[in-house]
């Protein structure tokens, strides 16, 4: 027989389930992230050395099942990392887009190529650092960084050495060039480690400046390198000797950094701290990196924090030299129209 439910208790019963629809209904349970898939912009072109170095995680998140959700790469170049960098930082801080973008962070900060810096964004982690070598052609009368160094000292001004200007290679060349007291060397923009690689082959320019990983790629075309920036020979090359070793002071290396932008929320760089210290553990990453002849650093937290800011103190050491900036092309027309105009007038005066 049927429970008959008086009138009576009917209004308290509808109540409690009014109460609880407000809260298990009504309110909205916050989703758990990622629920969507996380874009890392790379503000270089696909098949780079940043494209390739962040395309090494993607792939090992992937195959390791390492996040719920897609790590996705999404490139944006131009202006040497500006334009992507600048997506980063107009992203919403949500922790679905994050940049990965080395020490151009702050290298084009302080050249005048970009008027934002580290502090405009949330730090994840650091995830590798990259050796320096300086690098001349096999024919070069150049046999090692002291003797190429004390031309540049005697002779300033006249070596050439070729660059992406406002980059982390341009922010090498000036420590080799602060390393050695009197040494100027003459900087042209030359773009990327292939551009400046046709440019070193062609006779352009005296000499440049490769990662470890991009000599090792492009050594068998005919250059040699001289020097490495390290503190210590590296591993990979032991016979290269160090600047220091050859009496000039600099020591320099590019670190892989992780930003997210401000205001992202402090779980949501948690979980992505977490995700890219999984990711450094993996054999995959640690052989890769080992092949670019990347030092597998990590950190995050405060050991992060402390290297953004000496990096940073580091860089504002450096002197630019930047080139005198000549008039608008408009304007240097329209001048030479003038000083026209007024010859002729005055030699229609004197008829």
């Amino acid at each position: 027989m049927p429970i008959k439910i008086s009138n009576s208790l009917r209004f308290p019963r509808l109540l409690i389930i009014h109460i609880w629809g407000i809260l298990f209904i009504g309110i909205p349970v916050l989703a758990e992230f990622p629920e969507k898939p996380i874009t890392v912009i790379v503000p270089f072109a696909a098949g780079g050395g940043s494209d390739g170095f962040v395309r090494i995680f993607q792939e090992a998140i992937r195959k390791q099942n390492l996040c719920p959700q897609p790590f996705v790469v999404r490139n944006i170049s131009g202006a040497g990392g500006i334009i992507g960098s600048r997506a980063a930082l107009e992203a919403k801080p949500d922790g679905y887009t994050i940049l990965c973008l080395h020490d151009g962070i702050y290298t084009a900060q302080h050249y005048g190529n970009a008027n934002w810096g580290p502090s405009e964004f949330e730090p994840i982690a650091a995830t590798g650092r990259n050796g320096v070598v300086v690098a001349v052609t096999d024919n070069s009368p150049f046999k090692s960084l002291s003797e190429l160094m004390e031309e540049a000292v005697q002779r300033p001004y006249q070596l050439i050495f070729g660059t992406n200007l406002g980059a982390p290679s341009h922010y090498s060349a000036l420590f080799l060039q602060k390393g050695k007291k009197g040494a100027k060397f003459r900087f042209t923009q030359t773009g990327g480690g292939a551009k400046r690689l046709a440019q070193l082959k062609g006779g352009h320019i005296d000499l440049t400046g490769f990662s470890i990983g991009e000599y090792q790629q492009f050594k068998a075309a005919g250059i040699r390198a001289i020097a490495t920036l390290s503190k210590e020979r590296k591993p990979s090359f032991p016979e290269l000797p160090t600047a220091r070793e050859q009496g000039v002071d600099a020591v320099h290396g590019i670190v892989q950094f992780w930003w997210a932008p401000k205001g992202t929320p402090p779980d949501r760089l948690a979980y992505l701290e977490n995700l890219l210290q999984e990711t450094m553990k993996t054999d995959m990453v640690r052989k890769r990196l080992e092949n670019l002849h990347m030092d597998p650093l990590f950190q995050i937290g405060e050991p992060l924090r402390e290297t953004i800011k000496q990096r940073s103190a580091k860089i504002k050491e450096i002197t630019i030299e930047k080139p005198t900036r000549l008039p608008p092309l408009q304007w240097m027309v329209l001048g030479v129209v003038l000083i026209c105009s007024v010859l002729v007038w005055m030699e229609g005066k004197k008829e």
